[in-house]
């Protein structure tokens, strides 16, 4: 089968010779020389014709914004100098440093809750009168990426709701306290968010069509539960993310709800809020892909090989049998990947035994 038939198949709960697969920040763990067949580079400058045979040989579907706009390492265009841990920027008024994968705030244009209760105000306001638009040469290099990944479709965007923001740009004592003042204040921003991502799907839905899902994500949960209560989020983040879902069902795009965590006590939410599939289905997080499948039989799993246990920890033979733990035991209506995209702490040995794991089945079904 093709890539796209494999996700047609994943996402209709059709029969497939086996599963699509994709992850995230997939070069980050220098895939690149295995799949491509070039030689390994102390610095990672792969060219661009290396990394696009490394995409065409491990994945199924790749996000548009993975292209060119990695963290890290794009898949086309230049791959710039990678920012090193201590270097700092400003954006919108907050300072950030940055720490490996990610960047911490050193200062806020607020101080308190009244301080980011004008700041949301503020926003609310400037979301309201925002027009989506696409780069000006996002067609040609649409088309250009098309060319260069061959069988590989491009498609799923990610979708904010903006909650998880929130945690890091007010930082947790200001939010909890402006959460327990003026619920409705987040509920209303979150809206506005909501709305301006509409305009947006309503625009820009003829280009991600193709790869018939998107990922919608909002990280409300932890290893032990939900961050947030259930009734906080039924009343704020709910009815933004129906807002979201409805918008791309017009457009027989299906929506998978990324959070990292125990989402347990609210899947029952965000099946009624319309969503169509859940990821990342990590085991350690109580989530596992078998399990869930037993418990949702109608949604769409993506995820599964857990990547704060297996995929850093384990071996490659371990890989291969969890592969087909999980592909045997969700059976149809499976995109398989890892639980929240690898990085540097999987082994690259590991990350490497997934696909082939997955490839080699495919293998053995047409035989």
């Amino acid at each position: 089968m093709r890539s796209f038939e494999r996700l047609h198949a994943a996402v209709n709960f059709e029969e497939y010779d086996r599963p699509p697969f994709t992850d995230t920040q997939w070069l980050d763990v220098d895939t690149v020389p295995h799949f491509s067949g070039c030689i390994p580079r102390t610095d990672r400058k792969y060219s661009e014709s290396d990394r696009a045979r490394a995409i065409r040989a491990s994945m199924d579907i790749i996000p548009y914004h993975f292209l060119y706009d990695a963290r890290r390492y794009p898949i086309l265009g230049e791959v710039l100098e990678i920012p090193e841990d201590g270097d700092r920027y400003v954006r919108d008024g907050f300072h950030y440093v940055i720490h490996g994968f990610t960047a911490w705030i050193e200062a806020r244009p607020f101080s308190d809750v009244d301080g980011f209760a004008g700041y949301l105000e503020k926003k609310i306001h400037e979301v309201r009168s925002a027009s989506p638009q696409l780069p000006s040469n996002f067609e040609e290099k649409l088309e250009y990426a098309k060319k260069m990944m061959g069988d590989t479709v491009i498609g799923y965007p990610f979708v904010p709701l903006y909650l998880e923001d929130l945690y890091s740009i007010a930082g947790w004592d200001i939010l909890g306290s402006l959460i327990m003042d003026n619920p409705e204040l987040i509920a209303e921003y979150l809206l506005a968010q909501a709305d301006l991502s509409v305009r947006k799907i309503h625009s820009d839905a003829e280009y991600f069509k193709e790869g018939l899902f998107v990922l919608v994500h909002s990280d409300i949960a932890h290893n032990g539960g939900l961050l947030l209560s259930p009734g906080f989020l039924r009343m704020a983040l709910k009815p933004a993310l129906k807002k979201v879902v409805s918008a791309f069902h017009e457009h027989d795009i299906k929506v998978i709800y990324h959070s990292e965590g125990d989402l347990t006590k609210f899947m029952d939410d965000l099946i009624e809020a319309g969503c169509d599939g859940i990821n990342p289905l990590a085991p350690s997080e109580n989530m596992d892909a078998v399990e869930m499948r037993r418990k949702y039989p109608d949604l769409i799993l993506w995820g599964g090989i857990d990547n704060k246990t297996v995929l850093p920890c384990g071996t490659p033979d371990e890989i291969a049998l969890e592969v087909r733990r999980v592909v045997n035991g969700v059976g149809k209506g499976l995109i398989l990947g890892s639980s929240g995209g690898v990085d540097p702490g999987c082994k690259l040995d590991n990350c490497i035994a997934m696909v082939e794991a997955l490839q080699k089945m495919s293998i053995e079904c047409m035989q």
